[in-house]
């Protein structure tokens, strides 16, 4: 038994393995397998590069929105009443602030 074991360890590392008759009756699943493993590598190094750009476009999504936070805050504080009718007065305009509020027409 272990000299039989011997010889088929032997055979596939001499590569007589592919001159048997058995090896040869199975070449197009041998070459199946082949593919399949080159295609599964592949696919492989696809997926971690198409997650190394989902971690890139993430980052860059998370700036943009910090960005519009920001840019949001500063519009704000731009358009509070306060700031454009001290804006107006700075610039030399002679526009008044309305003493009566709005009137609601339904």
């Amino acid at each position: 038994m272990a000299e039989n074991k011997h010889n088929w360890v032997q055979d596939v590392l001499n590569g007589n393995i592919f001159t048997m008759e058995a090896a040869r009756r199975q070449y197009k699943l041998l070459v199946l397998i082949f593919v399949l493993m080159i295609v599964y590598i592949f696919e492989g190094y696809r997926s971690q590069q198409q997650q190394a750009r989902i971690v890139e476009l993430n980052r860059a999504l998370q700036d943009a929105h910090y960005e519009y936070l920001t840019v949001n805050a500063e519009l704000t504080e731009m358009s509070r009443q306060s700031v454009v009718s001290q804006r107006l007065k700075d610039a030399g305009s002679n526009v008044k602030e309305s003493l009566t509020p709005p009137v609601s027409i339904k």
